[in-house]
């Protein structure tokens, strides 16, 4: 993603809204777009019941229950009220929470309702923003390799991040495996021509959005120098795992992110302990 922050809500906000449920490693069933699905302006489209042949989780970051090898460099962790420690929270219902180490500043912004929206997929994608600022001359090296969540209460359970480019790959792989089952269905089944034609170009719009999603908002691999002082993008997880049944009220979470000298830890919870009723910034058109 291009530097600077930006607006952290329209990063959230412009997630594709149709219904994707990402079936099981196994199965060849892919991703599915059910039921009735919302557009950017919030009305409602057609029930639709669209497969996809694409089987993310071997796309998906693994998963490691236990003990992790200890880093040979210090983790500094977010704690409230601490030096170089902050945390806000703004009508768009993100919260912010800051971590400064030397001359590194670095920002995360959660969605206070973000467990309640990874219901909307079968493998629970997760999402966090991220934001780098190199606040000397020194370059720092930003790499996506190890950036890990930690589900507290699901026996710790840590999920890799998903690589974005292997993602939208796999999706246009199999994207094009299921246009030639179309063209199979369409010679079996002439009298469908409009149903099935229809199903595929709604699936090739949903498919498009993703890969256009995950091309523009994800975070890179990218070094912060005084040419390019900051970086922001998002970082997503598929937390589904046989450690974890469904999400409890609240949720306690821990993201790390090893960086070449140092560990920045930002535990959190959700829903964050002050969240309450709130009226939101609506998304503008």
């Amino acid at each position: 993603m291009s530097s600077g922050s930006g607006c952290a809500a329209d990063l959230f906000q412009s997630r594709p809204e149709s219904v994707l449920i990402l079936e099981n490693a196994g199965s060849r069933g892919g991703i599915r777009k059910k039921g009735m699905t919302a557009t950017s302006s919030g009305s409602r489209s057609l029930p639709v019941s669209i497969v996809l042949i694409a089987s993310l989780l071997i796309v998906s970051g693994g998963q490691a229950k236990g003990k992790e090898k200890k880093s040979k460099y210090p983790t500094v962790t977010w704690r409230e009220g601490d030096r170089e420690c902050t945390l806000s929270k703004e009508g768009d219902g993100l919260y912010r929470y800051g971590l400064g180490f030397e001359t590194l500043q670095v920002t995360m912004a959660i969605d206070s309702q973000e467990t309640e929206k990874t219901k909307r997929n079968l493998e629970h994608v997760f999402i966090v923003l991220l934001t780098f600022r190199n606040r000397g001359t020194v370059p720092i090296k930003i790499n996506m390799e190890g950036i890990s969540l930690e589900l507290v209460d699901h026996y710790h359970v840590r999920m890799s991040s998903l690589d974005p480019d292997r993602l939208s790959d796999r999706i246009q792989a199999d994207t094009e495996e299921l246009e030639h089952q179309t063209e199979r269905e369409l010679k079996d089944h002439p009298e469908r021509k409009v149903t099935i034609e229809t199903r595929l170009q709604e699936h090739t719009k949903l498919v498009s959005e993703w890969q256009e999603y995950l091309s523009a908002k994800t975070l890179r691999d990218t070094t912060l120098d005084t040419g390019q002082p900051e970086v922001s993008g998002l970082v997503l997880f598929n937390t589904r795992s046989k450690w974890k049944g469904d999400w409890k009220s609240e949720e306690n979470f821990i993201l790390r992110i090893p960086l070449e000298s140092v560990t920045v830890e930002f535990p959190f919870r959700l829903p964050p302990t002050d969240e309450g009723p709130e009226l939101r910034k609506r998304q503008s058109e």
